[in-house]
């Protein structure tokens, strides 16, 4: 490989084609590969309307940035052969620039979500918030899960709430909300559930000037989270779900033996949320 192809400041693209068996693919910023997508391609193909797929090429490898589907749909219209398609190839992107350009492109055909969407900006590390919400779940413990249906201990699924809490809370005290999560609850999945998250987000908002860590902690950890979720999930007194969690754990703060209890303050900060 040639010096213009390692590095970003001479990165060039050109069109032409290339042979989807010398493809790789399945990288963490891309959206999986579904079936019922390559169907419907398949039902619907029309190469008038068929974008050149993207290619990276770097290391000296063919990376498909962008078209899995297109590939997979081809390739079964071709008796599941590989087969020459028409492509943009890049040289000179780093992984990350690959990353960004995926999402990139998919922001302008509006077919991420969220989720997809900061997970192609994990991976890119160009986003200076998702960036800075990541390295705080790391320093605390935590990995930011997107992709698992079923995530385990101290791993958060939950895209928009965390996003949420973060916005409300700022670096130093979403930070704090993670270290009170994890040294109350250990990580246990049902403490980070999407509204659990906001409820905890809220409940900090509320009362961080009150808060003394150690004592909540102790106090928090005798707090059942499934109970948390159960009772935030039947509260139809409000549809805004980081109001019924908060309240939730504010009772259940309050039912603990010894300290000082908390005085409910709840519309007030509340507003910040609409």
């Amino acid at each position: 490989m040639n010096e213009m192809e390692k590095s970003p400041q001479y990165a060039s693209q050109k069109l032409g084609t290339v042979y989807t068996g010398n493809l790789l693919s399945g990288m963490p910023y891309q959206r999986p590969v579904k079936d019922w997508k390559v169907n419907k391609l398949v039902r619907e193909w029309d190469d008038r309307l068929a974008d050149p797929v993207t290619v990276s090429r770097r290391d000296g490898k063919l990376y498909l940035v962008d078209g899995q589907n297109r590939v997979a749909a081809l390739r079964r219209m071709n008796g599941d052969k590989d087969l020459m398609v028409p492509c943009r190839m890049h040289y000179g992107l780093s992984y990350a620039e690959e990353a960004e350009l995926c999402w990139k492109l998919d922001q302008a055909k509006s077919r991420l979500t969220l989720a997809q969407s900061i997970t192609a900006l994990k991976e890119a590390g160009t986003d200076e918030e998702i960036s800075a919400i990541l390295r705080l779940m790391e320093v605390n413990g935590f990995k930011w899960t997107l992709d698992k249906d079923i995530p385990g201990e101290y791993e958060i699924r939950a895209a928009r709430a965390a996003l949420s809490a973060y916005r409300l809370l700022g670096q130093d005290a979403f930070d704090r909300m993670l270290r009170l999560l994890a040294g109350a609850w250990q990580g246990a999945p049902s403490s980070l559930k999407g509204g659990f998250l906001s409820g905890m987000a809220l409940f900090v908002k509320t009362y961080e000037t009150e808060l003394v860590d150690r004592t909540a902690i102790k106090r928090l950890s005798a707090i059942d989270p499934e109970e948390v979720v159960r009772r935030g999930k039947t509260d139809f007194s409000t549809n805004r779900a980081a109001l019924r969690y908060a309240r939730v754990l504010w009772k259940k703060y309050n039912c603990q033996r010894g300290g000082r209890k908390l005085a409910y303050r709840f519309k007030i900060v509340s507003r910040i949320l609409e």
